[in-house]
Order: structure tokens, then sequence, then C-alpha cells
């Protein structure tokens, strides 16, 4: 699925006061896109952890949701800022493997930090202080992070978009004031 599509099906049923507001939609994206980091760190680390790693496995459709939502935040950043989302996927190298375990904790702490960044540069954005090109960046990296994770894991993104289209449209009710909004943007 190109990214681009699943960002016109997904930011379909966006809530009202959300979209309405540009200061509000920043808000919102900043604090969710943290949190949505948050629980896919949690739903790697606690396996790793807290437990027999053997005896409680990654809970991989736990962790494809979590992408999933991530992917909605970058979308919604995308569209408030403009950036192309089919030009996230350009330039997506592999690196080298490692052992599994391992690449599991490098490649969540870089989603984390790399969560932190697109925080920085959007607010920064927002505040003219930072041009588009430079949140581009920082989007780019985060979704070659996203698609690590879920190589790592045996996850495809398609199955990610597609899983969290599935949760929005069973979340949220599409009201036509935001189709209308929608129809006028294409």
């Amino acid at each position: 699925m190109l990214l681009k599509k699943y960002q016109q099906q997904a930011l379909k049923k966006l809530n009202p006061s959300i979209s309405n507001s540009s200061k509000e939609s920043m808000r919102y994206c900043c604090m969710g896109i943290l949190e949505e980091t948050g629980e896919i760190v949690s739903e790697i680390r606690k396996p790793l952890y807290k437990g027999n790693f053997h005896e409680k496995p990654l809970d991989k459709e736990a962790i494809k949701g979590e992408l999933g939502d991530l992917v909605w935040y970058i979308a919604l950043i995308c569209k408030n800022t403009g950036i192309d989302m089919d030009s996230l996927s350009k330039n997506i190298i592999d690196e080298q493997d490692e052992e599994d375990r391992d690449i599991l904790i490098k490649n969540s702490i870089k989603l984390g930090k790399a969560s932190g960044k697109i925080v920085q540069n959007y607010l920064k954005y927002n505040k003219g202080k930072v041009k588009k090109e430079k949140l581009e960046k920082s989007l780019r990296k985060q979704y070659k992070n996203i698609l690590k994770l879920s190589n790592e894991l045996n996850i495809k993104i398609d199955d990610i978009l597609e899983m969290n289209l599935e949760k929005v449209d069973s979340r949220y009710k599409s009201t036509p004031k935001i189709q209308k909004n929608i129809e006028e943007e294409r």
C-alpha cells in the first residue's frame, strides 16, 4: 500500500476539534507520537526484562497495532505540514544483522530517540524555526526505524497499515464536515 493512500484513508475520521485547529493538532501529534512509541517499547521491554523471553514471547499483534498507531501520527504530521508521505520511504537501506534480542533493543531505543526528535522539529517548524526538510528528514528516519523493527519481527508494513485502518474504522465515525474537508483537499 502506498503511504499516501494509507494517509488519505486513515485520516478520514479525524476528530473535528483537532482537524480545525492547527495548534491543537500539533499538540495532539506530539503527545500521540511519544505515547505510541512508549507503548511499542513497552511491548518489547516487558518480555525481554520482566520474565523468561521463551515463556512470554513478544506479542507481535500488539506491536503491529502500536506501530500502526505511530504511523497514523506520522501521517497526520505530514498532512499538517504538506510533506508528501510517500517521500518517507525513499532511500531506505538495511543495516547488518545482529543478535535478535540486541537488535530489538537497539531498534526500540532508536524509535524512542527519533520520536523525540520529531516532536522537537515539529514544534520548531510551527514556530518557523526549522525548515520543512528537517522535519521531513526526522519523519523519514522514524519510518526507517519502523521498517527495521517490523522486518525484525517479520511483520509486513502493509499488514501494519491495514490493521491500523481497521482500528480507525472501528473507533471513529466519519462526520459529513470531515468528509467535505477531505473531498475539498483532493
